[in-house]
């Protein structure tokens, strides 16, 4: 009985060998309750997923019942259906490889094999692939859906807002129709009372009224006269397009200027992002306009280039006449129109005490527009600001020194000299270094003195850097002060020793000091300059009488020249370079 059931283990292991599907050994083997077939989990719940994304149905690929991976039973290693591993056929594929590698049979089955995992792999990867493409283009429309509900909600707003406007501006209309409308009625009976006069009185009794009736006519005029439409302009407000930016310009003497067609320019405007307009008017036309046509163009004086559009509005008595358009605008250079009104319309309606008056109105094309045309303007104020204080607090010196011996002045505490440096106002400097530290701080901090070798005490800022390969190590610092010659000023305590020592600021026996000095601002840089010149003049030795003679015919050289003369172009060069315009603003 015992042998007869280990039989049957052994057939029943030998035939659930491999997995139906993979075609492989079975790796965490999976019973299926209905056929009893096994399977690797993987290729089992690999097979129930593409079954049940495809058809909706997953069943068993044995046996075709409907199931799913919760039902398949997990066979435990040690269990008698636990598959043993082909040792039989792995020895006998190793004790004869020629032979399992020659043989048709084999070699099919293998590649068969070889195919379907290859297959099942790329099946596997193309469901991914598509699952993962269409949760991407899903999640791509429901964006664009939520961003067109949102535009549409404010589209909506703004079609309500604007009908509002609308409706208000009608019933205003309305109101003003009925105020005239009663003035006109009291009017018209005035009107006919005077027509009834007339008609039922004799001649005779007509010569006695007309006074009467004369100052009642002129009563009707006079009041009718000043019977008018007070409403404001026809212009709505939109929270998506910009408000334009408005002002007049006044042309006056315009039969003088019409004879002589000199260009007619209005005052310098600036918009509301910092633009500089003005408009350009030819009284009597320019180029194919001109001796017909009244020529009107709009300028971008200074400020940010692009799409703009604009308007221009010939004011008038009784009518307006108006222009608009949309163009590219380039810095200095004008659009409009050469035949914005022909001259015999513009002196008939448009000419009151020999002059004219002009509306013009220009803005970005949308928000978007405005608000990218904002961030050019801001970046360059920010450009300008940095020029501005680059200028107003102007660098006289600005060094990178090598301090060198450094390791030997540890131990011996003594003080290293950097070079002497010169600024460009007559000044020199240099600075005193003791790594080993000095005086009360002797062997624990690094000590950096500033020395002002020659010129005049004056106040300034002056900023040391110990300079380091990696940035976040670089040690500033900066101080404000009225130095005098020969008294060194600086930091007793600038870095400690430790830190000095092993954080690398040390290369190859030497330090790498950045040194940067500056007076406080452009106007006292000015003065010191001043101030060592007035210096050097006093202590100028007089030439000899041979160095002062010149010939008649010969011009004096930059040397020759007198020093008060020489001190006050230097001055006035300097001061040229300090605050010298951009090429933007020099017309």
């Amino acid at each position: 009985m015992a042998s007869g059931s280990d039989d049957q283990l052994g057939q029943c292991s030998s035939a659930t060998l491999q997995c139906l599907i993979c075609m492989k050994h079975i790796e965490d083997p999976r019973l299926c309750p209905q056929c009893s077939k096994l399977f690797c989990y993987n290729c089992i719940r690999q097979w129930l997923q593409k079954a049940d994304s495809e058809s909706g149905n997953p069943t068993c690929p044995y046996c075709r019942c409907t199931c799913n991976i919760e039902t398949f039973v997990k066979i435990l290693e040690g269990s008698p259906l636990y598959p043993c591993n082909p040792i039989a056929e792995e020895s006998s594929s190793t004790a004869h490889p020629d032979t399992a590698n020659n043989d048709p049979e084999k070699v099919l089955h293998r590649l068969e094999k070889l195919l379907l995992e290859t297959q099942g792999f790329f099946n596997e990867t193309n469901d991914r692939v598509n699952q993962e493409l269409k949760k991407h283009s899903a999640l791509v429309e429901k964006t664009k859906n939520n961003l067109v509900k949102t535009v549409n909600l404010m589209t909506h707003q703004e079609l309500k807002d604007i009908h509002q406007q609308f409706h208000a501006k009608n019933a205003e209309i309305d109101a003003w129709n009925e105020i005239l409308k009663n003035k006109l009625n009291k009017h018209q009976f005035d009107v006919s009372s005077i027509k009834a006069a007339i008609q039922q009185s004799s001649p005779a009794e007509l010569v006695v009224k007309q006074a009467e009736i004369e100052k009642s006519c002129t009563k009707v005029t006079e009041s009718l006269k000043s019977i008018s439409l007070n409403v404001k302009p026809l212009s709505f407000t939109s929270n998506l397009i910009p408000e334009p930016f408005t002002w007049k310009f006044a042309v006056n003497r315009y039969t003088a200027i019409r004879r002589t067609n000199e260009v007619q320019y209005s005052d310098l405007v600036t918009d509301d992002i910092g633009s500089v307009w003005r408009l350009e008017v030819h009284p009597c036309g320019f180029d194919d306009a001109k001796n017909t046509s009244l020529s009107i163009f709009l300028q971008l004086y200074n400020g940010i280039e692009g799409q703009y559009h604009y308007s221009f509005e010939l004011l008038g008595p009784t009518r307006n006449h108006f222009y608009e358009a949309e163009d590219y605008f380039e810095l200095r250079k004008g659009w409009g129109q050469n035949h914005f009104i022909d001259l015999k319309s513009l002196q008939e309606s448009f000419i009151v005490d020999d002059g004219f008056e002009l509306r013009c109105s220009v803005r970005s094309l949308n928000l978007i527009d405005k608000y990218g045309k904002m961030k050019k303007r801001a970046d360059l104020l920010t450009t300008e600001v940095d020029h501005l204080k680059k200028l107003a607090y102007p660098d006289c010196l600005d060094e990178v020194v090598t301090i060198r011996n450094v390791v030997e002045a540890v131990k011996s505490s003594a003080c290293l000299y950097s070079d002497i440096l010169s600024d460009d106002i007559g000044g020199q400097w240099r600075l005193q270094v003791y790594p080993g530290g000095n005086g009360e701080t002797r062997g624990q901090f690094l000590c950096i003195f500033l020395e002002l070798c020659s010129g005049i005490p004056n106040k300034y800022e002056f900023t040391v850097a110990l300079l380091h390969q990696n940035v976040k190590k670089i040690v500033k610092k900066s101080l404000e002060y009225c130095i005098q010659p020969s008294l060194p000023f600086g930091w007793k305590t600038f870095l400690g020793r430790e830190e000095f020592i092993n954080s690398g600021y040390i290369q190859k026996d030497s330090l790498s000091i950045r040194l940067t000095v500056k007076p406080p601002n452009a106007t006292q840089k000015l003065a010191y300059f001043r101030q060592q010149m007035e210096h050097n003049l006093e202590h100028n030795e007089h030439p000899t009488r041979k160095q002062s003679v010149i010939s008649n015919d010969s011009k004096p050289s930059t040397s020759q020249e007198p020093l008060e003369r020489r001190l006050r172009k230097a001055s006035i060069s300097l001061y040229k370079n300090l605050f010298t315009k951009s090429s933007s603003t020099d017309q």
